[in-house]
């Protein structure tokens, strides 16, 4: 990556391959491996209600921009993933992922409206602990 100009030598210095493996051995890293039907660092644009993010927002429009990091689309739906590099431990996930949870719940309503499917998983991953945890509402 480095050698074709998509990461520099700073950054490649700081990837843990062997989380990126770890990963790719669960069950939803296996299916990812295994599709086509993939999305990677997609951008979209969405207009939304404002009573989605704030109450006295009532009436007006928002536009919400964001790059979900990685999404499976299937027949029967799409199951969100969005990694987190994050130093936690088991006592602290719960809180991190709290944090985060708001995060994926729009990205995957914006999924399900821009593809017209249902969201069957929202997901975080964790690299430092290879762990995930439902976002889901």
């Amino acid at each position: 990556m480095v050698r074709e100009q998509l990461l520099l030598p700073e950054q490649a210095a700081m990837v843990n391959p062997a989380w990126i493996a770890e990963f790719f051995q669960t069950e939803l890293g296996g299916k990812l491996r295994g599709s086509r039907d993939v999305l990677r660092e997609f951008k979209f644009s969405v207009l939304d209600e404002g009573t989605n993010y704030a109450g006295e927002l009532g009436g007006e429009k928002i536009l919400l921009q964001g790059v979900v990091d990685c999404a499976l689309l299937e027949p029967d739906g799409i199951t969100v993933v969005d990694f987190k590099t994050d130093t936690v431990t088991e006592e602290t996930l719960d809180a991190v992922a709290a944090r985060y949870r708001p995060q994926v719940q729009a990205y995957a309503d914006a999924l399900s409206r821009i593809f017209q499917k249902p969201v069957k998983k929202a997901l975080l991953y964790f690299f430092r602990l290879g762990s995930f945890v439902c976002a889901d509402a």
